[in-house]
């Protein structure tokens, strides 16, 4: 990552994996193995290749027996001791460049939770923000992200308009031209007649699907702490908040074609029972 204030970054675990509750009783989604490895290990990999130095898993208190195995397998020596247990010369590498901390999630669930927890947990409104169960397993994600984007000004990581996908996502309308386009507005997850319709008025080269990743500034952060706040039901979505934050103020759109894994996906787990 170019600078150092991108160098935090939070894993938003805060769920049930209610998609996959077969599974998710027992474990967190996040652990569901993606070739050959539990799927938060390719998400600190990808981390720790972007130039992180520090990140924080907010997860779900349900989990919080496991999260302390955790700290101690994702610490200084943790895999280097299961090496040494199991008498192997090889086997899974430290994460050596890369603090992790494993926190429970504080206040309401949400996604806006995680942020706000994993902000004050590493003392820094500068984050990045990944979704534990969007999993890249090349690891290239954040940093296309992050290396595209001006650190003062927040940015989402969006894929190329499917209309067939359109119902899973947030769809972002974006201005502008280049490689870094700017947020006009975002639909949460619209049926097809909707998506339909946002083509027809907006063209598809101006329409993304919004990814699991994004920079997160201290005004985006004051933002999102703000609607907090003012919410009487529900805590609204990070994606949500970051629209209105869109409608007064840049937020940078970067392209990406890296393909993403959905860990809560209900059809990846009856591929899995198959």
């Amino acid at each position: 990552m170019k600078t150092q204030n991108s160098t935090a970054v939070v894993i938003a675990a805060g769920g049930l994996g209610t998609r996959v509750a077969g599974w998710s009783t027992f474990m967190p989604k996040e652990f569901r193995p993606v070739e050959g490895q539990p799927g938060i290990v390719h998400v600190l990999q990808e981390a720790e290749a972007g130039g992180a130095r520090r990140a924080v898993v907010v997860h779900h208190p349900y989990y919080a027996g496991l999260a302390d195995w955790s700290n101690r397998v994702f610490g200084p020596g943790g895999t280097a001791r299961y090496r040494q247990l199991a008498q192997q010369h090889d086997g899974a590498p430290d994460l050596t460049g890369l603090h992790v901390d494993f926190v429970p999630q504080r206040g309401r669930y949400a996604d806006v939770t995680s942020a706000l927890n994993g902000s004050e947990h590493l003392r820094t409104g500068y984050i990045c923000l990944v979704f534990s169960d969007n999993v890249d397993p090349a690891h290239q994600a954040l940093a296309e992200l992050v290396d595209a984007t001006d650190p003062g000004h927040p940015a989402v990581l969006t894929s190329p308009f499917d209309i067939n996908r359109a119902s899973t996502h947030g769809v972002v309308i974006c201005t502008g031209t280049g490689p870094v386009l700017t947020m006009a507005a975002l639909i949460e997850k619209p049926d097809f007649t909707s998506a339909a319709r946002l083509v027809a008025d907006h063209g598809p080269d101006k329409l993304r699907l919004l990814q699991g990743r994004m920079r997160i500034t201290p005004p985006l952060l004051h933002h999102l702490a703000a609607i907090t706040r003012h919410a009487r039901r529900s805590e609204p979505k990070v994606s949500l908040g970051l629209a209105s934050y869109a409608r007064h103020h840049r937020v940078q759109v970067v392209t990406s074609t890296v393909p993403m894994i959905d860990l809560g996906a209900p059809d990846r787990a009856q591929a899995e029972a198959s």
